[in-house]
This record gives C-alpha cells, sequence and structure tokens, in this order.
C-alpha cells in the first residue's frame, strides 16, 4: 500500500513539471500496479493491532463501515496469527456501608459509587524467578463489581447499573436503569445481578438482569428478569419465568446459553439456563456440593468446581451433561501439591474461584486478599496446583472495604462497535 501511493504521488510530480524541450524529448514510462483486491485487504486487516484499526476508521467511509461491521468484528476474533499475551482483568472497588445505601435504589444518578479501577495484570517469569502477575495498566474509574469477561468484552456493575466496556477500542456504555418497582416494599434484602450471552446464530449480544428481593429465612422470594439487547435504540424488555430465584455464583455463556448457579425457597443451589436466542430460561437441581464450590467451564461444559476438601487433597467437578445429567469426577492432589497446602502458605478457607484461563485452569484467589498478594492456579488436566504472585494491585489506594475481581482474558481482541 505505502509503494502504491509513492508511484502516485510520483506521478502527480511529473505532470507538474511543465514542458518539455522539442528536440530531446524524453518520455516515462510508469506502471501503476492494479488495485489490492478487498478481499485481500480484509484479510491483510484482519491481522492488524486494534489500535491501528481505530485509526484506519477515518481514512475513509468503505473502511470506518468494514471494521465496524459485524462481519469484520467477528473475522477479527478467529484470526489467530496475531501474538497476543493471554492477561488477567483486575476490578478494584472501595465501597463502605454509607455507598451500599447510596445504591439501594435503581435511581438514574449514583450520588456515591466508591472509588474503583479496571487493573491490567500480564504474566512474566524467568529462569531465576518464580511465575508473577504484574500490573502493566491501570484504568481508574472503571471498573465495578460482579465483572465478567465474554469474547473481548467486560461487563461491571456500579450502583445496580450495568456498564460494558471493550479494552481494545477503550469503547464503554451505560445501560438504562430498569423501571422495576420490586423494591417497594421495605424490610427486605435485594440484589441485582447481570449476565452477559452471545447468540453465535444471529450474531447478538443480550444482558440478562435479574431483580431480586427476599427476607432473610428465604420464606419471601420474588424475582423478576429482564433481557437487553446490546444494539442501537436496544431497551429492557421483561421476561416472563415462574422459578423465583437468587443467583449465588457469576455467571458463564456456552455455545449460545447462559448458565448461573442460584437458590429458591425449595432448593440450596440449583442452575439456571438461559438460551440467548430462543429468550427462555429452564432450572437443572444440582448435587449437594457444599460452601466451596466454584461455577466454570470445563470441557465446553458448565462445572462445579468443589474444593471443600482441598484440605485433604481433594476436588471435585461434576459435569454438566447433555440432557441435564451430572457427572461426577474426583481428583486427588499430587503429593508434591500436599506441600504447598499443608505448608500454610495460603489461606484454604477464604479461597474464591475468580475464572478460568485459556488453558482450562482454575483461577482461585483468597477473599479477602492479603498485603502479600497471590493467587491459585489449579490444572485439572494436570491435576497441578500452583501458586502465582500479584504485583501492583495496592498500588491504587482508597478508603474502606475493598472487593477485588479477577477475570481472565483469553487471547481474543474484540473490536465489536457497542451501542445502545
Amino acid at each position: 500500500m505505502a509503494n502504491y501511493l509513492a508511484l502516485i504521488s510520483s506521478l502527480q510530480r511529473n505532470k507538474r513539471r511543465g514542458k518539455v524541450g522539442r528536440k530531446r524529448r524524453r518520455v516515462d514510462v510508469l506502471v501503476v500496479p492494479e488495485e489490492i483486491p478487498l478481499e485481500l485487504q480484509i484479510e491483510i486487516m484482519a491481522r492488524l493491532p486494534a489500535k491501528s484499526l481505530m485509526r484506519f476508521k477515518c481514512l475513509s467511509k468503505l473502511w470506518s463501515c468494514l471494521i465496524r461491521s459485524g462481519f469484520f468484528s467477528n473475522l477479527y476474533l478467529t484470526v489467530t496469527s496475531r501474538p497476543r499475551q493471554p492477561r488477567i482483568y483486575t476490578s478494584l472497588v472501595y465501597t463502605s456501608s454509607a455507598d451500599h445505601a447510596e445504591c439501594d435504589s435503581m435511581e438514574e444518578v449514583c450520588h456515591n459509587p466508591g472509588k474503583s479501577a479496571l487493573l491490567s495484570l500480564s504474566s512474566s517469569s524467568s529462569s531465576n524467578s518464580a511465575e508473577s502477575l504484574n500490573t502493566d495498566l491501570t484504568m481508574e474509574e472503571l471498573g465495578g463489581h460482579n465483572m465478567l469477561v465474554l469474547r473481548g468484552l467486560i461487563l461491571y456493575i456500579v450502583c445496580r447499573k450495568a456498564f460494558i466496556y471493550n479494552p481494545a477500542t477503550r469503547q464503554s456504555v451505560t445501560l438504562p436503569a430498569i423501571k422495576s418497582n420490586i423494591f417497594a416494599q421495605e424490610d427486605y434484602w435485594n440484589t441485582v445481578d447481570y449476565f452477559l450471552g452471545h447468540d453465535p446464530v444471529l450474531d447478538q449480544y443480550k444482558v440478562v438482569c435479574n431483580v431480586v428481593r427476599w427476607s432473610e429465612s428465604l420464606e419471601s422470594l420474588t424475582s423478576e428478569h429482564w433481557v437487553f439487547v446490546l444494539e442501537a435504540g436496544g431497551s429492557w424488555k421483561k421476561i416472563e419465568f415462574d422459578q423465583p430465584n437468587l443467583p449465588t455464583r457469576p455467571g458463564l455463556c456456552i455455545n449460545g446459553v447462559i448458565y448461573y448457579i442460584a437458590l429458591n425457597r425449595v432448593y440450596r443451589d440449583i442452575v439456571i439456563s438461559f438460551d440467548v436466542r430462543s429468550e427462555e430460561f429452564n432450572m437443572i437441581q444440582a448435587p449437594l456440593v457444599g460452601e466451596s464450590m466454584g461455577f466454570i467451564e470445563y470441557g465446553g461444559k458448565p462445572t462445579i468446581f468443589g474444593y471443600t476438601h482441598l484440605k485433604n487433597g481433594m476436588v471435585d467437578l461434576w459435569v454438566l451433561e447433555d440432557g441435564g445429567k451430572w457427572s461426577k469426577k474426583s481428583l486427588v492432589l499430587q503429593a508434591s501439591q500436599l506441600q504447598l497446602v499443608n505448608a500454610g502458605i495460603i489461606d484454604l478457607d477464604h479461597l474464591v474461584v475468580q475464572c478460568t484461563s485459556q488453558n482450562g485452569e482454575i483461577i482461585l484467589a483468597p477473599r479477602p486478599m492479603p498485603s502479600s498478594c497471590y493467587v491459585l492456579y489449579y490444572d485439572p488436566q494436570k491435576n497441578d496446583l500452583r501458586k502465582v504472585n500479584v504485583s501492583g494491585i495496592w498500588d491504587f489506594d482508597g478508603v474502606g472495604m475493598v472487593y477485588i475481581y479477577f477475570r481472565h482474558m483469553d487471547k481474543s481482541e474484540s473490536i465489536v462497535h457497542l451501542e445502545t
């Protein structure tokens, strides 16, 4: 492309040289190559960094429409020739009891959201030092509670409202507040949870919201379910579901279906599924695993990871198979791993499952996070457990109780244009 522009510039300069002598007339023959086919341009552009593509949108209307199109965004996700290092995104939220009081209603304006930041962590290791996660970028005033990551997009909650951020394009959108009267009655607990899903058939992103009101003993439990299509002119639509439920774990989206663990008045643990395309809910009873569990994707299927007996070197994987049946796989840590568990180096009583990596490793973190930050990586395939130190977390200071969320972003980098 650069050589092509240089040749055109040279031709234009020759035209401005003026008349040439009659006796010795020189004719310069300039061969201009044919225009690069659009298909080849697209293949080249799909291998460029996202930062370059954001600048190229200013070159022409054609390129701007192409780069913003759903076709090119999906192609960009599938191209694997761009070397990218998987990274961890961490959301830090400092809050206090007063902050929660301000956020107990679905107001349009949050008067005291608390201090927050979104941190990008990259892995580094050498022959002389252990593997560690280091903060390479801090984005203040971004990030929030219950962070989720899907196809290069990040969803988080601030004052009961959902925000979606694209770290590749630096674009952020705020979803409108839900007009719900479920909080009208006092003396009840209430929560708002959001889940992000993608329909691969229609190529649509949808956000599901659960608005829940319940009494402490669960004698009274009411929930509303809303869906928002992430597109221009999108709005919240209420979906009927006759099974009131209270989500207890972050959700997953696998093959166009959102899954999350919840409880209701009858069962302590249930799995709620939501088909992103048909917008239909279903309920599946979950096995009795215990308090120490996480909800992950394992082998392309929703899986409950139980680590109640991690002190004894045992963990369980409950995989949701086709037809709503559960299969159990029990694993015993290797002798070398038991030394890490029994040495008192990690706080086994306060571990929380955060996410899974691209390689299927389960990432756990202590809550609250100690001053010497670390996370645990457990590989169920290799039955391997290792500790990874985290640096730079406490460089971002705040006041009050701090909530820390870790989410793994694989090599996917999204350039999807966000509209609401």
